[in-house]
């Protein structure tokens, strides 16, 4: 397995155990995200659970299927389609005006923005590339000091992402008058 498919592996992991974690960290945070995805789409309760489910069931599946070797594109596949399906979520979101908050990695509070849709579709790609990778016959031998760096990378990534909302804030022009 290449560089890129042992990164990708573990951004994609380490994004999606996130992810995962900040919704089934209790059962309020789960309420939490579940009220957030009604909002998002603006749909009904029911469906808004149903579709909270839906998102868990899918994090954990690209989570195991990432990690098992033998399944591991079939993991990209299912984190591009996943994120696909957050991203419609999030532009739709846009779409009505909605000031509603992403829940993506927990409690965060700050209303969807363009960043959010960016942050997808690169993940998308960083899934897709990754993925070309395992069946571009890229698995030649990986050393371990190639490996260290791959993870140190992926960690710095999987922080980027998850802490986007703070970084985007950083960049946000200053309130008149302060």
């Amino acid at each position: 397995m290449g560089y890129v498919v042992v990164w990708g592996r573990l951004l994609v992991l380490g994004v999606f155990l996130v992810s995962l974690a900040g919704k089934v960290r209790g059962r309020q945070a789960f309420r939490e995200f579940v009220v957030a995805t009604g909002t998002l789409l603006a749909v009904e309760r029911r469906w808004a659970r149903w579709l909270g489910s839906l998102a868990v069931v899918a994090e954990v599946g690209i989570v195991v299927l990432v990690a098992v070797p033998g399944t591991v594109p079939l993991g990209f596949a299912l984190a591009a389609v996943t994120l696909g399906g957050f991203g419609y979520a999030l532009v739709r979101a846009m779409g009505r005006g909605k000031g509603a908050s992403c829940r993506c990695f927990g409690a965060s509070e700050k209303p969807v923005g363009r960043h959010h849709v960016i942050r997808n579709v690169v993940l998308i790609g960083v899934a897709l590339v990754a993925m070309g990778a395992t069946f571009a016959g890229t698995s030649g031998g990986v050393e371990l000091p190639g490996v260290v760096i791959a993870a140190v990378a992926a960690a710095v990534c999987v922080l980027v992402v998850v802490r986007l909302d703070d970084i985007a804030e950083l960049f946000r022009p200053a309130p008149v008058g302060r």
